[in-house]
């Protein structure tokens, strides 16, 4: 009795775009891929078809993602990293809100209030530690 595994073999499509690019379209035994190339070859795009669901991939050197409407992110688990830097800006009001402990660490940290008052509320105590404390200065 023959005990091997009967593998599917990997099949592939590939149409060409505009630019020279080309999309490729990759069943493998597992999953399916369907990516976008550049002229050079370079992946740009990537979805990876699998039993637990699709995950989506972009390399390449910019990514805009713009929406006249809202734009959410929801995950178990969210992280941003910026290797040279991070910026958040908003033309109204920002909230940040956690339901647990809030933290902030940096090498020096500068909160400035262009118009109006800074405000600290403490349900419990406020404690300050420093070297030195300078209240007017």
């Amino acid at each position: 009795m023959d005990t091997r595994i009967a593998t599917v073999p990997e099949a592939s499509e590939s149409i060409e775009l505009v630019g020279g690019q080309r999309l490729m379209l990759k069943h493998e035994q597992c999953n399916d891929i369907v990516q976008i190339c550049s002229a050079d070859g370079n992946v740009t795009m990537s979805i990876l078809v699998t039993e637990n669901g699709a995950v989506l991939r972009f390399e390449g050197a910019s990514l805009v993602l713009r929406t006249t409407g809202n734009l959410e992110i929801e995950a178990e688990h969210l992280s941003l990293h910026g290797r040279a830097g991070a910026c958040i800006t908003t033309g109204g009001d920002l909230h940040v809100q956690a339901e647990g402990d809030l933290n902030s660490a940096a090498q020096t940290q500068t909160v400035v209030a262009t118009l109006g008052d800074v405000r600290l509320r403490a349900n419990d105590d406020v404690k300050m530690t420093g070297e030195r404390i300078r209240l007017n200065c």
